[in-house]
């Protein structure tokens, strides 16, 4: 909860009254920044001004309901965000995101999904879930919304049947007073972690769910550990102390199968990927400069019933994808550029351009640069953002939308990587004032857009 005196509104008269107080840098008047391709108070299509698929381009845009303000760090040493109203009030109230299924963008604003048609921007349906939601996920063709804990309250995931035509709210048999973490999943099952005080001296309980049925398959007290996977069923987790042995523990139908030493190849600390019916895959984590001898580190893979060491690639470099099917693949960067190996043996098979765009599409992104001392605040609040990724000429939009957020990527029907942001229109923004809910900037005509890569 922010202090009462961030919340109080005289706040916002003050920073009208006397702007260069409440403001990075002062200004002069400036005039009002122009209209972009996300102002019209209505859906866009790339159809209409026949760019589509081109670099840069807005794919589309349409309106988001609701009030939003431009969140502006304390000393403005960040670039600004936007952010629902009620974020003002309780950092708990999550900001809006997204996951994208076949052709179909999921959305979620506090406490309410709504389905858009990536094709046209059309709205295919609402459904309000009852908590605030601060992920989706998609497990399968299962919809997870993973709550946020607003106000203290706590949750447990809510598992919705979705397609085109509606959503419907599955039954789980989650204790329904619980909250909890999720620590991986696969394409058929997620592994929860249940939130303890931080006083509390248990160990938490696991729980192992099917996500088709909202059904727990198991749960079991089980210690904390660093890393997580899923695979078919059985659960890893990867336990890393400071002192003593790195190793790794499989659980699978409520009990321990297995206890893995970690690869000394990957280091000290690592994230744990599983490659269905192959290896299991461990990746350094967050190679920090100070860590002695980091850049040995090496993403290695161990047989999951022994432990042996099946092979190590051959530089740092981390996991971006991991593809099932006949001939399973694992997609890496590193200094070499983006690279699919083979899953059992770690051959590289293909290189950068060579690998097809659905295989990378965690990679793609974006990025904005930070503010400059002394910057004119309108230059502060229009900081652009530069969509990145394989193959991607890091380029910043400029005067697009203030307070751009990317939320997801997705393939359009032409096989290119699209990103999806939230952002306010430039002639959007709105100063503080006395009637405003906020301190910051108000923004009258938030945006949700997709852009090409």
């Amino acid at each position: 909860m922010r202090s009462p005196s961030h919340t109080v509104p005289a706040l916002a008269a003050a920073c009208v009254l006397a702007l260069s107080a409440c403001s990075g840098p002062d200004q002069d008047a400036p005039q009002a920044p122009e209209p972009s391709a996300i102002s019209p108070d209505t859906v866009v299509l790339c159809q209409e001004s026949d760019d589509c698929g081109q670099a840069g381009a807005v794919r589309w845009s349409r309106p988001l309901q609701g009030g939003f303000y431009l969140d502006r760090p304390q000393g403005f040493e960040h670039a600004p965000y936007l952010q629902p109203a009620g974020h003002w009030l309780d950092y708990g109230v999550p900001p809006t995101g997204a996951v994208e299924d076949d052709g179909v963008l999921y959305l979620h604003d506090v406490d309410t999904i709504t389905a858009v048609d990536t094709a046209t921007a059309a709205t295919l349906w609402t459904e309000p879930v009852g908590v605030a939601v601060d992920e989706l996920r998609m497990v399968g063709a299962t919809l997870v919304a993973l709550p946020a804990p607003v106000r203290g309250e706590v949750a447990p995931p809510r598992f919705l049947e979705v397609d085109r035509e509606g959503a419907h709210m599955l039954e789980s048999d989650l204790p329904q007073d619980m909250g909890a973490k999720v620590l991986a999943s696969d394409d058929t099952h997620l592994a929860l972690q249940e939130s303890l005080p931080g006083t509390s001296d248990e160990d938490p309980r696991h729980f192992l769910v099917e996500a088709a049925t909202g059904r727990v398959e198991w749960s079991v007290r089980l210690a904390w550990a660093g890393s997580h996977a899923v695979d078919e069923g059985t659960l890893y987790l990867g336990h890393s102390p400071l002192e003593g042995r790195h190793h790794i523990i499989a659980v699978r139908d409520g009990e321990q199968v297995a206890d893995l030493d970690l690869p000394e190849e990957a280091g000290r600390r690592s994230d744990l990927w599983p490659s269905l019916a192959g290896p299991l895959l461990v990746e350094p984590y967050s190679c920090a400069p100070v860590e002695e001898h980091c850049e040995e580190d090496r993403i290695t893979a161990v047989d999951p019933a022994d432990g042996e060491v099946l092979w190590t690639h051959t530089a740092l470099g981390n996991i971006v994808s991991v593809s099932d099917g006949d001939e399973p693949r694992v997609y890496v960067r590193d200094e070499d550029g983006y690279q699919a190996l083979d899953a059992d043996t770690g051959q590289v098979l293909a290189q950068d351009d060579e690998i097809e765009p659905s295989e990378l599409l965690a990679a793609f992104g974006a990025q904005r640069p930070e503010p400059s001392e002394g910057m004119d605040e309108q230059d502060y609040n229009l900081l652009p953002f530069s969509p990145t990724g394989p193959g991607v000429e890091e380029r910043p939009l400029e005067g697009l939308a203030a307070g751009a957020h990317h939320l997801t990527s997705y393939l359009a029907p032409d096989g290119g990587a699209v990103g999806v942001y939230t952002g306010c229109a430039p002639d959007g923004l709105r100063p503080p004032a006395m009637d405003a809910p906020v301190g910051d900037p108000m923004c009258a005509e938030p945006r949700v857009f997709a852009v090409d890569y």
